[in-house]
């Protein structure tokens, strides 16, 4: 089996304490919400670090609510229990915490748990994680709460950890942290940090707070595995003039050295001078973090990290690794495919669970070191679960029924692939249903129309969002989630986003996700995702038209399932283009019409 987060202490463990535990949980923290002085608190799914994907030993939503969805926060009131999540976990979320109330944040709002205390907490004290809120929420916080009416308070301690690690000591986090070889990252350490050098002089700084963990891993040219399904490792950073920084927990090792430029030190803000001068992005930087440079005596200078965007711009050794990346992947998810179709013609039992060791099993096979997210294996109805967690052991596949397979993992250049298939479960004579090929290839229908897309220079992520749901829209049918996002260190990157009201612009060299999909809880669920670029259109528009195009151009290539396929429902354009994606994009890209 490949060595996922899965096994040990930092990754969310598969199973919910019992509900008895949960209760005496909640009691307890209730208890301490009464003592530290606030009537409502906010349980944030993410850690200090402000990550997605966050270790049980630090997850305090996890341990409170049981909920093992990768996003979603809890509110917690004196009577009721509230989780806040998006419509990727709103089926999971009421059927692994069936106590609670579950209100599903529209696509593209943030933080939904502000809309909620507008309406619940009226007159009364909010208590906030401060090391799990950035400065930009927490200052937002604020001002809805002098809006709405209700009062803030930063929380410098979690009365959830203070309940947790009164009787269960905080455990110590292991994991390694290794250089990667320069050649697959394109720049060294001092280029990516003279990178910085504008808005240090622009600001007159004497430096750049880097607490996003994807862009220090970036910066440093160093990758590791402290944190479940990402390539990064616990840090923060410095970027100077001449240098980054490097505050680490665990030392480097592996086969490439750690390159020059970085300075390795026990604190980042241990040897600063009253008065120093240092920039923070307000979006990355926990409010804790920044407090304690305040209580150091630097003076703070709110900025847009210039790294947030430059790090996804890959350059061409980064795109060249990924692609590669993306096709020991793909291989992967056929080879699933395959494996699972023998089994089922020789009636061999076969679990959900089945499925996803026996892709982790192939992902070690062809290199992997780890998995960029937890292996979404949902057969049938199970596939309606957007992001189905928790595949079932004892729920046996079905030839003949819809299966959803979504995954992936990284390998030695330490950027993350992603990939899903639905597919018919069974050999290759098995027969789709009219209702089957219908959904499936609506679903195609709209995923052609991203990766085949024709916009112009300047082209935002909501406008490729609606070209891609079209197909779906003039059917009468949707899905609750963004039709895609960036890729990178991190398997969920931004920028790019590819939602309804994703303003930003979609740049050459980023690389994204276009996956639409339609979920039916009564017949289960259709995903098709391909990770995709944009590249600039070899054709000159006409004279008068006032900009240039670009391509969205596909990256991965797994193949589709014919079966699935109703090629009546197809035009022109759209069988070109799936001619055209069986050779896996080995010629010039297909006519847009």
């Amino acid at each position: 089996m490949l060595q996922s987060p899965m096994a040990d202490a930092r990754t969310p463990s598969k199973t919910a304490p019992p509900t008895d535990t949960l209760s005496t949980r909640l009691a307890q923290v209730r208890v301490r919400m009464v003592e530290v002085g606030v009537d409502v608190l906010v349980v944030r799914a993410t850690d200090a670090f402000l990550n997605e994907y966050v270790p049980d030993a630090v997850s305090t939503r996890r341990w409170l609510t049981g909920f093992t969805g990768s996003m979603g926060d809890a509110v917690i009131t004196p009577s009721v229990l509230h989780l806040v999540v998006d419509g990727r976990y709103t089926l999971q979320a009421s059927q692994e915490v069936p106590s609670s109330t579950v209100t599903t944040s529209l696509t593209g709002i943030e933080v939904g748990w502000l809309g909620l205390l507008k309406d619940i907490a009226s007159g009364q004290k909010v208590g906030i994680e401060s090391e799990r809120v950035s400065l930009s929420l927490m200052r937002l916080c604020g001002e809805r709460a002098r809006a709405d009416g209700w009062s803030l308070v930063p929380l410098a301690a979690s009365p959830v950890d203070e309940v947790r690690h009164a009787t269960d000591p905080a455990p110590a986090m292991d994991g390694r942290i290794w250089a990667i070889d320069a050649a697959l990252s394109g720049r060294t350490v001092q280029q990516r940090v003279a990178l910085g050098g504008d808005l240090l002089k622009a600001h007159q700084l004497d430096g750049l707070v880097v607490c996003a963990l994807d862009e220090l891993a970036w910066i440093a040219n160093l990758r590791g595995d402290q944190f479940p399904y990402q390539a990064t490792f616990r840090g923060r950073g410095l970027v100077t003039a001449t240098s980054l920084r490097l505050a680490l927990d665990g030392t480097v090792a592996g086969d490439h050295a750690i390159e020059a430029g970085i300075d390795v030190v026990a604190d980042i803000a241990a040897s600063l001078a009253s008065g120093t001068r240092l920039g923070v992005d307000p979006v990355t930087t926990p409010h804790a973090t920044a407090q304690a440079l305040i209580d150091k005596g630097a003076i703070l200078v709110e900025v847009p990290s210039p790294y947030a965007v430059l790090r996804t711009k890959k350059t061409a050794a980064e795109l060249g690794h990924m692609q590669a990346a993306f096709a020991r992947a793909d291989a992967v998810v056929d080879e699933v495919q395959r494996w699972l179709a023998r089994e089922l013609k020789k009636n061999h039992p076969v679990t959900e669970a089945d499925v996803a060791r026996e892709t982790e099993a192939r992902f070690r096979a062809s290199g992997a070191f780890g998995l960029s997210f937890k292996v979404i294996s949902a057969a049938g109805k199970n596939g309606a679960v957007i992001h189905y967690s928790t595949p079932d052991e004892k729920r046996r596949i079905v030839p003949g029924e819809l299966f959803l397979l979504d995954t992936g993992a990284y390998y030695e250049g330490g950027y993350a692939t992603d990939l899903t298939r639905t597919f018919l479960a069974g050999p290759s004579t098995t027969k789709a249903s009219r209702e089957q090929k219908r959904l499936y290839t609506l679903v195609l229908k709209a995923a052609i129309a991203g990766m085949s897309a024709r916009v112009p220079v300047g082209v935002t992520g909501e406008q490729i969002d609606a070209l891609v749901r079209d197909p779906l829209w003039r059917h009468g049918l949707d899905y609750g989630h963004g039709t895609g996002h960036g890729v990178g260190v991190n398997v969920h990157e931004s920028p790019p986003s590819i939602r309804m009201g994703a303003r930003g612009t979609v740049e050459p060299g980023q690389v994204f996700s276009i996956e639409p999909g339609v979920y039916l809880p009564q017949w289960g669920g259709v995903r098709i995702e391909n990770l995709c670029t944009v590249v600039e259109d070899t054709v000159e528009p006409p004279v008068g038209v006032p900009r240039r195009f670009l391509r969205v151009k596909p990256l991965t290539f797994s193949p589709l399932d014919n079966r699935l396929i109703d090629r009546a429902l197809l035009n022109d354009h759209e069988k070109r283009f799936l001619s055209w994606f069986k050779r896996k994009g080995r010629t010039p890209l297909p006519p847009t019409a």
